[in-house]
């Protein structure tokens, strides 16, 4: 297969960067071909607080996967936490260009370009572009258009527009790095990619990501995300919580969250000290993520119930406090089956940058836009031609 088939995913966590390369697979899924990571402390509750730390363990854990992959990498897909994050509705609409008025994958994305056209204040920048639905000559309802017969191309969709100042300092730290971005995906829609079947976006289904200092939910329906939520509350408080109520250090309070989710401990009471400590701070993000989604729950949108992801949900407690508080059926949610390199386990992988590969595998637009792209020779090319062109000018 060609270089083309090539898809590098960057997760910019609160403790780690994660970097996964893939390839596109004949049946249209992605083979893992290296892993990397490296431990950040540039980050604050989903935030870049210290750009030369985050670009540096970008640079590690890029060197560690291609490595790994034995490929060089040069531009990546980076996951986007949904901080600030807006979502307007939109249409775009362009003429067909195939043979016989037939709809090409070419045709889709200058639709979905025209759809990014809208009115955003100048802090904000668009992210990306969901689409909802495509209309072919009238005809609604269409999820892949391609191939179709038609001589007007319309899409229904959904343009996210994040902070600039923020998108910026993830381009910044991604450059510092000697990486260019190709793509950005927010990161609970790859998770979801990652682990959520087609049947649980389209019939409706919540997902609520516990990170380590923040919990990102969003909620599906018909295959779209419908609602984005950030709460700054994550798996480390509930580290810092056991830390505090039993006067031991911070890494030893994360050995006692890690061990209280199995069973078998000694001491029940306290074990039974610990579970209350966790409870209290699980509550309080089930709360909040009950107030701010109650409209769409009570709606009935949400049939599939909630499934969670992220290390702070194996939090004992977690799925019984939910279907508690939510009033909905939970589970913890686990990523899809991958081929992996000898030695990768595929439970520790990332899963918003295993998420982003197939994210990107699944949507033919940005292979469309490589195969779009001039090759390096031909970009070389055209450089020195205008160069050239320019000097003409100038001397006659």
């Amino acid at each position: 297969m060609s270089d083309n088939s090539i898809i590098t995913g960057l997760d910019i966590g609160t403790t780690r960067i994660v970097e996964i390369i893939a390839r596109v697979n004949a049946d249209g899924g992605i083979d893992i071909l290296g892993v990397g990571e490296e431990p950040c402390q540039g980050l604050r509750r989903g935030l870049i607080v210290d750009i030369d730390s985050v670009a540096s363990a970008i640079e590690v854990a890029n060197k560690r996967a291609t490595r790994m992959a034995g490929v060089n990498i040069h531009s990546v897909f980076v996951g986007v936490p949904v901080i600030r994050v807006s979502c307007a509705a939109s249409r775009g609409m362009t003429a067909t260009t195939g043979d016989d008025w037939r709809v090409t994958a070419l045709d889709v994305k200058q639709a979905l370009d025209a759809a990014k056209v809208l009115a955003i204040p100048p802090d904000r920048e668009v992210i990306s572009v969901l689409p909802h639905e495509y209309i072919v000559d009238g005809l609604g309802g269409i999820q892949d258009p391609r191939g179709m017969t038609g001589i007007r191309l319309e899409v229904a969709a959904r343009v996210i527009t994040g902070h600039v100042a923020i998108l910026e300092n993830i381009t910044e730290s991604v450059e510092r790095a000697g990486l260019s971005i190709e793509g950005r995906i927010l990161e609970p829609v790859a998770v979801a990619d990652a682990i959520l079947t087609d049947e649980q976006t389209h019939r409706g289904v919540m997902l609520i990501d516990i990170g380590g200092q923040i919990t990102q939910v969003v909620t599906f329906y018909e295959g779209t995300p419908i609602q984005f939520l950030c709460i700054p509350i994550g798996g480390m408080h509930l580290t810092n919580d056991i830390a505090i109520g039993m006067k031991v250090p911070f890494e030893e309070a994360e050995k006692i969250k890690h061990r209280s989710a199995s069973v078998g401990e000694n001491d029940e009471d306290a074990d039974e000290f610990i579970k209350d400590i966790i409870d209290a701070r699980l509550r309080e993000i089930i709360e909040l993520i009950e107030t701010e989604t109650r409209e769409v729950r009570t709606s009935g949108l949400v049939s599939c119930g909630v499934v969670f992801a992220g290390a702070g949900s194996h939090a004992p407690g977690t799925l019984e406090l939910a279907g508690e508080i939510l009033d909905l059926p939970a589970q913890i949610g686990k990523s899809q089956p991958v081929s992996v390199p000898k030695g990768i386990e595929p439970r520790n992988l990332s899963q918003v940058a295993l998420g982003i590969t197939r994210h990107v595998a699944g949507d033919f637009r940005f292979l469309v836009a490589r195969e779009a792209e001039p090759s390096a020779f031909k970009r070389v090319l055209f450089n020195v031609r205008g160069w050239f062109d320019e000097f003409l000018k100038d001397f006659f």
